[in-house]
């Protein structure tokens, strides 16, 4: 079973999102490589799959909406750990005031509560998403 680095298949999944279609990203099921392909960035370091690759051996990584930590995180940790500004985040969100957003989690002392969520959130969707495609999770970072 090929590893796959859980930072690097998190930063392909935020590329995927913000991607906006344009950029696809794959996985080796026999290295655990991540593969970018987009019109600006081509990898050098490996032959390159097509942009399918699923009959190549390859899985393709989807969008961090998809995996459930994408933008949405930021609303459903509002919903648990800042219920009386909910109205104040969906605001802050939907305008991406993400400065706004840190300033509302120091004022509430939410920082690190922010950022233990953020970080078991996206390792537990990341790992679910890797046991489901036959991968192996690792923490590299």
């Amino acid at each position: 079973m090929s590893t796959v680095d859980l930072d690097e298949l998190e930063r392909a999944a935020m590329m995927v999102e913000d991607g906006d279609g344009s950029v696809t990203a794959l996985v080796s099921r026999e290295t655990g490589m991540i593969h970018l392909l987009n019109d600006e960035y081509m990898d050098e370091e490996a032959p390159m799959p097509s942009a399918s690759g699923a009959d190549e051996g390859y899985v393709s990584v989807p969008s961090a909406g998809t995996l459930g930590i994408g933008d949405g995180l930021i609303l459903r940790f509002a919903a648990i750990h800042l219920a009386d500004d909910q109205d104040t985040v969906r605001d802050q969100f939907r305008d991406r005031n993400t400065e706004g957003f840190a300033r509302l989690l120091q004022e509430r002392g939410a920082g690190e509560a922010w950022e233990r969520f953020h970080d078991e959130t996206t390792r537990t969707a990341l790992r679910r998403w890797c046991e489901e495609n036959g991968l192996q999770a690792a923490d590299r970072g």
